[in-house]
């Protein structure tokens, strides 16, 4: 190659990447994401926590069940021992890059068949940066008061890959990725990529199975039987360590026992998951519709089979699944393949409305634009965080949450006020609380109630039982159940104030504190009041009277 073309072509890759750099972080920063131990943290942090030994959470019994992401929880207790908490973050920022940059391959793949310029990478850019930015959602919500742009990046039941902050789910990037690779004609490390989302996460093996189906289908239609054959093996081997583990640890215990914990995910904690009669309204449906649409602009391609198997696939289970009503598989949740299939479409359907009007859009000039409206997005993106207009969490805790992480004790357990929704009835469609006001998110009956979601991993302490988190092996699930039906009795019992007559109770389960509201008002013969604010009261149970 000449001298002055290798020049030219270090300059072209030095400037791509550093554009992608810049994309990636705009991104991030439009995008936003929400303070740590929000939401789905709590659950799945414990593990890793009470790995580090942090506080005394070995003293959880949640902390000592089951893990169903231990990889994930190695990785937590490691960056929680030896890095900052704030590394979490940016574990964050580097799957929301891969996630953009699945979209960039999508459009590349279709602009480099058209020669498009500089000015149409950025226009989509832009476009996709807006679809997904925190800024769009919370407009959204104030204008409509549902928050409509997150049906373009989630999937149907409250499935997503994304979400709002670093967590299991957010490996199913990796599909995305693997799907992506697979159209840009890398079929090995597409496998590679489909198969570590369920090596990481395994509710994402069946959507990886769906995916390399896909691809094998793709490979033999293409006359590559040995390659799909090869693609196969490769598979079976990279995710049979996970298969092996899950079906090692969450086999049955018992079948009854098995059956009855089945029944107690499905219909009475995730329900608005587990329940096709729940999730599907006018919302899903028009989220299938757009997967659909994606297909069609992609009908004359070979590439249709890869995106088309593991829609039908999903929509076959899902059919079946309602036919049959069985829990077990509602519990693999075949439609949460849609959480990849909704963004994908997103992606694909913009690739190819941008490359169509690709004439128009050259003349508009429409570089400059996109960078301030991406530059403005993504300094909206981090002002929603700091004004605390989106991902809120309920800050009255805050101060009774540090008064027991500094004065907890190795003995101490306590119990928190339960609130059990009954999801089954409350619940209809698929919804984001991300941009709700606290007011509304501490009320809506809708979602799984957010009070003191923060207490294990904030306090560091141990807690009874609260709803939000869960266990997923039978036997454990059972005794969560049964825990949670425990503390609702005590709790009306307490506000009857009847407490002596329950203490007993209290200490044989070796119950140390108990946390009410600031209004009631216990009789103090054997309970000490440790902490009193304008919101809650922490209550002491005396040591037992010798006789």
């Amino acid at each position: 190659m000449p001298q002055n073309l290798e020049k030219k072509s270090e300059i072209y890759n030095t400037n791509t990447l550093g554009f992608g750099i810049a994309g990636i972080i705009l991104f991030c920063m439009a995008y936003s994401q929400a303070p740590l131990y929000y939401s789905n943290q709590n659950q799945y942090f414990l593990h890793g926590f009470t790995k580090a030994n942090l506080g005394y959470l070995e003293k959880d019994w949640l902390g000592n069940t089951t893990d169903p992401t231990p990889l994930f929880s190695g990785l937590v207790c490691l960056s929680i021992t030896w890095l900052n908490e704030n590394i979490f973050h940016l574990y964050y920022a580097i799957l929301q890059g891969v996630f953009l940059s699945c979209a960039w391959m999508i459009f590349h793949r279709k602009a480099k068949s058209i020669s498009l310029d500089i000015g149409h990478y950025a226009l989509f850019s832009a476009i996709f940066i807006l679809v997904n930015s925190a800024a769009l959602r919370w407009l959204s919500y104030r204008i409509f008061g549902h928050d409509y742009p997150w049906f373009l990046q989630a999937g149907v039941a409250g499935q997503y890959i994304l979400g709002a902050m670093f967590q299991p789910s957010n490996f199913g990037v990796f599909l995305l990725l693997g799907l992506s690779l697979f159209l840009c004609k890398n079929h090995i490390s597409a496998t590679v990529f489909t198969c570590l989302a369920g090596i990481l996460h395994t509710t994402y093996l069946l959507s990886g199975a769906f995916i390399i189906l896909g691809f094998q289908l793709y490979l033999v239609l293409d006359g590559k039987i040995k390659k799909a054959i090869l693609v196969g093996i490769l598979a079976l081997l990279l995710v049979a360590p996970s298969v092996f583990y899950a079906a090692g640890n969450f086999q049955p215990s018992t079948s009854e026992g098995f059956k009855e914990a089945q029944e107690f995910l499905v219909k009475f904690r995730l329900p608005h998951h587990c329940l096709p009669s729940l999730w599907l309204d006018w919302v899903a449906c028009l989220q299938i519709v757009w997967i659909m649409f994606s297909i069609f602009l992609l009908r004359k391609q070979k590439e249709l089979t890869v995106i088309l198997v593991p829609f039908l696939l999903g929509v076959l289970l899902t059919i079946l699944q309602i036919a049959t009503e069985s829990n077990t598989l509602a519990l693999l949740f075949p439609w949460r393949i849609s959480a990849v299939l909704v963004p994908l479409a997103t992606m694909v359907i913009l690739a190819e409305s941008v490359s169509f009007f690709a004439p128009v859009i050259s003349k508009i000039k429409p570089l400059l634009p996109a960078l301030i409206a991406t530059v403005l997005l993504a300094l909206l993106g981090i002002a929603i965080p700091v004004l605390k207009v989106g991902f809120v969490i309920n800050e009255t805790e805050n101060t009774i949450l540090a008064h027991i992480k500094t004065n907890k004790s190795i003995d101490d357990l306590y119990l928190i006020p339960v609130n059990v929704p009954n999801l089954a009835v409350t619940t209809r469609g698929s919804l984001s609380s991300d941009f709700k006001p606290i007011g509304k998110k501490t009320t809506d009956t809708r979602i799984v109630p957010i009070d003191m979601q923060r207490f294990r991993l904030y306090a560091q302490a141990p807690l009874f039982v609260d709803f939000k988190s869960i266990p997923y092996k039978d036997e454990d699930v059972l005794e969560w159940h049964r825990r949670l039906l425990l503390a609702q009795n005590w709790q009306k019992r307490l506000l009857d104030n009847k407490a002596p007559e329950l203490l007993k109770e209290l200490r044989a389960q070796k119950i140390s504190h108990i946390l009410t509201n600031a209004k009631a008002d216990l009789d103090q013969t054997e309970l000490e009041l440790k902490f009193s604010d304008d919101y809650f009261k922490l209550w002491k149970i005396k040591e037992a009277r010798t006789p």
